[in-house]
């Protein structure tokens, strides 16, 4: 059963019920997180304030495992024994590309299905759908990227950072004839376990060139 948790990003706002949420996903057990950022992060900057958040969250193990410029692949044991693992933030058609050339789509699709829990924040929860299309609302396609075909793991499109970029919702609107839409404010966030969906803060729909506004939680 599939176990992901789809984020926009930290916010010192935190959404409390997520959080338990995400806590209960781990259920107290020694849990070894896998932590994939979109690119090097030689400085470690962003990988210590994610360890900040989710040592709150009760895990303590964690991985640093770069697909950009210090790729290691004698890591990859490791990476496939860790219980979670998490995409971190960024441009996500650069993130894609390096998941790309290392070959690593099916290995973290494999992951997830077979329950490993998967959480992504922005680009990385971009890429939990078939396609990372809509990456082009809040970012520039600096590598030039084709295909644009991501993990597959989900049947919509998430846009992150809507309490800073509903400015696009006339071209969301079109787009969304095309695919089903939800939209998430930074410190909010989806779960989803097996084919059940939860909704934490305002979660909104844009399917059909429509917006249909969300609730504060839906389970």
């Amino acid at each position: 059963m599939i176990n992901l948790v789809l984020l926009s990003d930290f916010s010192k706002k935190n959404n409390l019920q997520l959080e338990e949420r995400i806590k209960s996903l781990i259920a107290g057990k020694s849990f070894k997180l896998g932590y994939i950022p979109s690119k090097s992060d030689k400085e470690r900057k962003y990988f210590i304030a994610a360890k900040e958040y989710f040592r709150s969250l009760d895990i303590n193990e964690f991985l640093y495992f770069d697909v950009d410029e210090e790729y290691d692949e004698s890591l990859l044991g490791e990476l496939e024994s860790c219980d979670g693992l998490y995409l971190s933030g960024g441009n996500t058609f650069y993130f894609l590309k390096n998941l790309q050339k290392r070959n690593l789509l099916g290995k973290i699709n494999e992951m997830a299905i077979n329950g490993k829990l998967l959480i992504g924040v922005s680009a990385g929860s971009i890429l939990m759908s078939k396609t990372i299309k809509i990456a082009a609302f809040i970012d520039e396609n600096i590598v030039h990227l084709e295909p644009l075909n991501a993990l597959d793991l989900i049947d919509f499109e998430f846009m992150p950072h809507w309490d800073t970029q509903n400015t696009q919702l006339p071209e969301l609107l079109g787009y969304s004839k095309l695919k089903t839409i939800y939209t998430c404010n930074d410190g909010d966030g989806i779960v989803i376990t097996g084919e059940h969906i939860e909704f934490y803060g305002k979660i909104n729909e844009i399917r059909n060139g429509k917006i249909i506004e969300g609730g504060s939680h839906h389970a």
